[in-house]
């Protein structure tokens, strides 16, 4: 990243954006401990007061914490709840209410997986996996973004596929000849960013609802890791929750 100075966007906002981008791009993951104060300086040339007025930023919004002596790490989600039986995706969903929507791909390429996507996918450190982001426009409005990392070893060709008109569950469940079985999510309230707010065109403080979601196919085989960010003005969780007898 280089900082821009001839911009009225204060430098602190700048290293905000590009902490924050690394912490959802999954280049720095959960638990994971980020450069010390001096690696960032030295890197993006800057102050030490703008590193820590950008760090204790996301520290507010939650994203990061800080351990006195120690260092600077980016947060654990350790709670989750379930949001019923069935899994369906968000086409699926729309389908089922009737509602007009239209998918373009913006990004299709294969990445060398980090120690996070590795760990996810059950994959080795810089095996390539399909790397896809796709805009979701719903009657005619953006309103999800949506990343996925598919493991190629369980679908291989996947990438052939058009992904604009055609469904990616149905696709990875034809491809590896095996149904998918689950989804561990997690949702959580989030500022959407400098780069993810310009692609679903609102401001980069926006609020958004960020959905993390490892897909998994029969007997367990962790298929795709997705991010989806929605914004929080047109979207909303609900479901119909069986009480269990304690």
């Amino acid at each position: 990243m280089i900082i821009n100075r001839d911009v009225s966007k204060p430098v602190y906002l700048q290293v905000a954006d590009y902490l924050r981008n690394n912490i959802y791009s999954e280049e720095w993951g959960k638990g994971e401990q980020i450069p010390s104060e001096n690696q960032i300086m030295k890197s993006l040339e800057i102050s030490r007061g703008t590193v820590k007025k950008a760090v204790n930023m996301l520290v507010e919004e939650g994203l990061l914490y800080q351990i006195q002596g120690k260092g600077t790490y980016v947060t654990e989600d350790n709670i989750s709840y379930s949001l019923g039986k069935g899994l369906l995706s968000f086409a699926e969903s729309l389908e089922g209410q009737k509602l007009a929507y239209e998918t373009k791909v913006i990004t299709s390429e294969f990445r060398k997986a980090t120690k996070e996507i590795a760990s996810r996918l059950n994959i080795d450190v810089g095996e390539e996996y399909l790397y896809m982001k796709r805009i979701r426009y719903v009657e005619g409005e953006k309103v999800m973004l949506i990343e996925n990392r598919i493991n190629s070893r369980l679908c291989p060709g996947v990438q052939e596929h058009d992904f604009n008109k055609e469904s990616l569950f149905k696709v990875m469940e034809e491809i590896s000849g095996k149904k998918i079985a689950y989804s561990e999510s997690r949702y959580a309230a989030r500022v959407v960013g400098e780069k993810r707010g310009q692609e679903l065109e609102v401001a980069p403080d926006s609020p958004v609802l960020h959905l993390e979601q490892l897909v998994y196919l029969e007997g367990g085989l962790p298929v795709e890791f997705g991010n989806v960010w929605l914004k929080a003005n047109k979207y909303y969780v609900g479901t119909v929750l069986q009480r269990e007898e304690m």
